[in-house]
């Protein structure tokens, strides 16, 4: 019995230490950050955004230092400034692009549109809903890198 035991708990060691060199991915427990957090758009009118195989994900990432707002919206990068208010309220500057593309304008122009009309924001675990008033404009997902 105790052989058996002990040929257990060597089984259960090395087991766990094989886990242990995988790469483990940082995920916050609770609500995501607004800031400093990497926003990939998730759903934009009630429908999904799925990042085609040879595309960058559109994405938004608020400084909180500096109040700008950087990303990627599916043509262009973007930039430009945001501003955190008090119970929850959100605005952003015009947000500039260069150059016209043939495809993804239409997530572009509508991630353009929804961050200029959107003036609060709810935060529900790792989702970021940007809303005017109390018109659901976008959702984003946290996505957290090591």
């Amino acid at each position: 019995m105790t052989r058996q035991l002990l040929f257990l708990s060597l089984i259960l060691c090395l087991a766990a230490s094989c886990r242990s060199g995988k790469k483990k991915v940082h995920i916050p427990k609770g609500d995501a950050e607004l800031t400093n957090t990497y926003w990939r758009l998730y759903e934009m009118n009630g429908k999904p955004i799925a990042t085609p195989a040879d595309a960058r994900d559109v994405f938004i990432r608020l400084n909180s230092k500096k109040g700008m707002l950087e990303g990627f919206a599916g043509c262009n990068g973007i930039g430009g400034k945001h501003s955190e208010g008090r119970h929850g309220t959100i605005l952003f500057e015009p947000i500039t692009t260069l150059m016209a593309c043939d495809d993804r304008m239409d997530i572009e122009q509508y991630l353009l549109r929804s961050l200029n009309k959107a003036n609060r924001y709810i935060i529900n675990d790792k989702h970021l809903l940007l809303y005017n008033d109390n018109l659901l404009l976008a959702v984003f997902e946290a996505k957290y890198y090591k």
